[in-house]
């Protein structure tokens, strides 16, 4: 009889077991089914919202940020910069765009014409290589034509470098190809792409930042003047472009403080970068090595033309002068002061060395002078 009884609790025993083990078994397919339905209701909501936000962004528009804009920017300019060859349409009397007599050659072109017109600047060659020409003509472009020509707006600013990164000759890497643009530590939001492209047999970067931090003057600067000619010759003032860009020449001009104080602007057109303007008394007797514009300054007289003298050789002050178009307010952007101390002598030039410009060691004394010569 007990060993019926133990059988039978036995029995009971493995069957509690069984229930219990069927318990969980039932309680870990609810769970499983619950996680199942909350992950279906959780996607479900995840769709809901995206759809929402879709419809949202269609009815109120983009609302990237700043930086993300600028980013867009950065990558739209780049592709028309480096996938493109370029090119210039002029602009007819009326005023509109020429389109028949476009043309892709816009590299073959001065600084002073392309101003004339509307250019895209490209440097893409054949094959996805760099084209040389394309390359070295971006120095006739006005860093205001390079903005507008990338599609990039007014208020955008931007910075363009171009070095060689690998050659066979060692001594070229690093090389500076082109730089030129505004700083990016004056910006509050700024952007940069990089490309690699292929130049002859060496490997070039391209880096191309948009930003906002405006706008500043072209880096002209007084580099050479004759003050006391030979007679019979005229007095000369030496400009340079120290910019890469080229340098559009409206709103700057030059003055002097002798004969109670002269100024005039020095005209229209632009100077490419790198490049030397010569303002003359005279530019038919004006020696030239090499300006790429001479201008007559001689008819306002700020400058001699020969037999009268404009510049005071004794005592006198050279100003260069820039005025933001559309703005009254004129800004002297260097300005060279002398007086007897400085011992003028005549048919010799004084070349500027760097440094405060109205002080006399600064200039280098040259017979005859080097008009025109970088």
């Amino acid at each position: 009889m007990k060993h019926r009884i133990d059988g039978v609790q036995k029995g009971r025993m493995v069957w509690v077991k069984q229930m219990k083990r069927a318990d969980r078994l039932a309680d870990s397919e609810d769970a499983l089914t619950a996680v199942i339905e909350f992950l279906t209701a959780f996607v479900l909501f995840l769709i809901i919202l995206t759809a929402f936000f879709s419809l949202a962004g269609l009815q109120l528009g983009s609302n990237h940020p700043k930086s993300d804009q600028l980013d867009d920017y950065a990558l739209q300019g780049m592709q028309r910069l480096t996938g493109d060859s370029g090119w210039y349409v002029p602009i007819d009397e009326w005023g509109d765009r020429d389109i028949a007599n476009g043309t892709a050659d816009w590299h073959h072109y001065n600084a002073t014409k392309l101003l004339e017109g509307s250019v895209q600047p490209g440097i893409a060659g054949d094959f996805g290589r760099l084209d040389e020409e394309r390359l070295n003509a971006i120095s006739n472009i006005t860093q205001d034509q390079f903005i507008r020509g990338l599609g990039l707006p007014d208020w955008s600013s931007i910075n363009l470098t171009i070095r060689i990164v690998e050659s066979l000759n060692s001594s070229r890497v690093d090389v500076l190809l082109f730089q030129d643009g505004a700083s990016r530590d004056a910006a509050a939001n700024s952007a940069v792409a990089h490309r690699l492209m292929v130049l002859n047999n060496e490997t070039v970067e391209i880096i191309f930042e948009v930003h906002d931090a405006g706008r500043t003057p072209a880096n002209l600067i007084i580099t050479e003047f004759m003050a006391e000619p030979e007679i019979g010759f005229p007095e000369w003032v030496e400009l340079e472009n120290r910019d890469g860009f080229a340098a559009n020449l409206t709103g700057w001009g030059l003055g002097r403080s002798s004969g109670g104080g002269l100024h005039t602007l020095i005209g229209d057109g632009a100077l490419a970068g790198g490049n030397i303007l010569l303002c003359s008394g005279k530019p038919s007797l004006q020696e030239n090595q090499g300006a790429e514009i001479v201008l007559d300054l001689g008819q306002s007289t700020i400058l001699g033309r020969g037999a009268v003298n404009g510049l005071n050789m004794y005592s006198d002050t050279l100003s260069l002068t820039w005025t933001f178009p559309g703005k009254a307010q004129t800004h002297t952007t260097m300005e060279v002061a002398w007086d007897d101390d400085w011992e003028i002598e005549s048919n010799i030039s004084l070349e500027w060395n760097g440094g405060y410009a109205s002080n006399s060691s600064n200039w280098d004394r040259s017979n005859g002078g080097t008009p025109g010569s970088i």
